[in-house]
């Protein structure tokens, strides 16, 4: 059952993690009279730009000086174009990005089109959103529980549909493989309706949504018995343990699945891919960035905004459609969830592209 509770604890959250603590670092800053640009890197209308558009009202109003903020859409590359710009930019808190789980793949397999380097910016906050692995009750898995299910599935062919062979969809191919379910074939160029019209029709099986899209789009589905709930891919906790999703607590997550059906905990390069694209795509979700060299007194009135912006009763009238049941990310933690996302040495890196290759039945270059 999905966790329906409104989103007042990321106010205690912020505040225990000592966001409020650094406002008298920051009172030296002021952007009074200036414009504060938040780029982002894709077209109008979709899930970052909403992200921005919504904070947009609260930055201003919280930034020191309650300066202009405009967003500035900046699509092309998935994300590279936006990105390349933003790592140009001079850090004097005029400037931020927001970031999605697409700029994340794009810096890993954007090639020599990538000129930015997502480890040397300055996280104000990361916003995770869970992610939900579900399949078409064509399976035959209804009914059965999780373990049941994925041995059932592992003994037949599956079907998944993706829309590039490096699309963020790959964490289910990596949860999916994790779990023994190898007998997949790629259904290239199906954008998240498409994928969820072929699910529901039983053209292809296996599909994933982040908790938003689950919630909206798919649950229904789940309780008219077409589509079946396997599990999620988890949450890392503030000790780096991989956990339950809080949007969905009462939901397995894939490693318990793992652990089940094999009796010892996941590990390997396919476990350290999971774990990349966990990151990634769960806890990195989206976040509001600032530039590299940023100073202190600078982020420290940037996260003061952010938390005021957390406890701002209009803003938690609308939150839950922006952030869902999940606590919001600061500090060194978010540091560590990037790091998390992009830390690869280059032997995992070559793993990572010839898995992919092998899977997608195409050439990715490294």
């Amino acid at each position: 059952m999905l966790n329906k509770k409104r989103l007042v604890p990321l106010v205690t959250v912020a505040a225990m993690l000592g966001v409020t603590a650094t406002s008298a670092i920051a009172e030296s800053v002021n952007f009074s009279d200036k414009t504060v640009r938040i780029i982002v890197p894709f077209g109008e209308g979709g899930g970052s730009d909403t992200y921005a558009r919504t904070l947009q009202v609260y930055l201003s109003k919280y930034l020191p000086g309650k300066p202009n903020v405009v967003v500035e859409n900046v699509p092309g590359g998935g994300s590279i174009k936006g990105a390349n710009a933003f790592q140009k930019a001079d850090p004097d808190g005029l400037t931020a990005i927001v970031a999605s789980t697409s700029t994340f793949t794009s810096s890993i397999f954007g090639g020599n089109k990538v000129k930015f380097d997502l480890t040397s910016w300055e996280p104000v906050v990361l916003s995770p959103q869970g992610s939900a692995l579900f399949v078409s009750s064509v399976t035959g898995v209804a009914g059965k529980d999780p373990v049941t299910a994925t041995k059932v599935l592992a003994g037949n062919s599956q079907t998944f549909g993706i829309k590039s062979p490096t699309g963020s969809e790959l964490r289910a191919l990596a949860a999916f493989n994790l779990l023994g379910v190898n007998d997949i074939k790629p259904i290239l160029g199906l954008n998240a309706g498409a994928r969820r019209q072929t699910m529901i029709r039983g053209e292809t099986t296996l599909g994933v949504e982040p908790f938003s899209g689950y919630s909206s789009k798919v649950e229904p589905y789940v309780k008219s018995g077409e589509l079946v709930l396997l599990g999620t891919m988890g949450f890392v906790d503030s000790d780096g343990n991989v956990g339950r999703d809080p949007g969905m607590p009462n939901v397995i997550t894939v490693p318990e699945i793992y652990e089940a059906f094999h009796g010892k905990a996941p590990s390997g390069p396919l476990w350290q891919a999971y774990l990349n694209f966990l990151n990634m795509s769960v806890m990195t979700s989206k976040s509001l960035n600032l530039p590299a060299g940023t100073p202190p007194e600078i982020i420290a009135a940037w996260k003061g905004a952010i938390d005021a912006t957390l406890q701002d009763p209009d803003f938690l009238k609308v939150s839950d459609k922006v952030l869902g049941p999940y606590p919001q990310i600061f500090g060194e933690e978010a540091k560590r969830a990037i790091r998390g996302a992009l830390d690869m040495d280059e032997r995992q890196r070559e793993w990572l592209f010839g898995w992919i290759e092998e899977r997608m039945g195409v050439p990715i270059g490294n």
